[in-house]
């Protein structure tokens, strides 16, 4: 048996940890400065969980912008969850780090490029993992719980919990 290094592989798992890093940073601070992203993400990748009429609008591909407003941006180890307003209304998305193609910080020229494939191999991979606990934990942590609500006043949008 001879010993190979997965260079690829090794770049896309330290990428993927610079990207985890930034949002988990973002997710306690906000946003420093005139930083903005651009990710984009297969919508089609096993993980991604996205409103119905984004799947049927954006079959191959979307990008989010994460700049102006966001709420609950939560990090895990396979994913992020977000709730981003599209068409003045808010809609959480679950992005597995898998999924990303691209992550761009156009405020200082920053970009990396992802391959991703949807061959059979790696949706054979990924419903493995679906199946394991802890990633099924990973997602049900990141989902919203039912008694969660949105109050809307003027202009601002803000997120509690029901009160019993």
């Amino acid at each position: 048996m001879s010993f190979k290094i997965d260079y690829k592989k090794l770049i896309k798992v330290s990428h993927q940890k610079l990207i985890k890093k930034i949002l988990k940073d973002v997710s306690k601070n906000g946003l420093p400065g005139e930083h903005h992203f651009y990710i984009s993400f297969a919508t089609k990748f096993p993980g991604v969980e996205i409103a119905e009429w984004m799947k049927n609008e954006y079959q191959n591909g979307m990008t989010i912008v994460i700049q102006n407003w966001f709420e609950n941006l939560i990090v895990s180890d396979q994913f992020f969850s977000i709730i981003l307003s599209f068409n003045n209304k808010p809609e959480k998305i679950i992005i597995p780090f898998d999924s990303i193609i691209n992550f761009t910080d156009p405020s200082v020229n920053f970009s990396l490029q992802f391959e991703i494939s949807l061959s059979k191999s790696l949706k054979e991979e990924t419903k493995r993992k679906l199946n394991q606990g802890s990633f099924n934990e990973e997602i049900k942590q990141l989902k919203l719980k039912k008694n969660d609500k949105v109050i809307k006043k003027d202009n601002i949008i803000k997120f509690d919990k029901y009160k019993d």
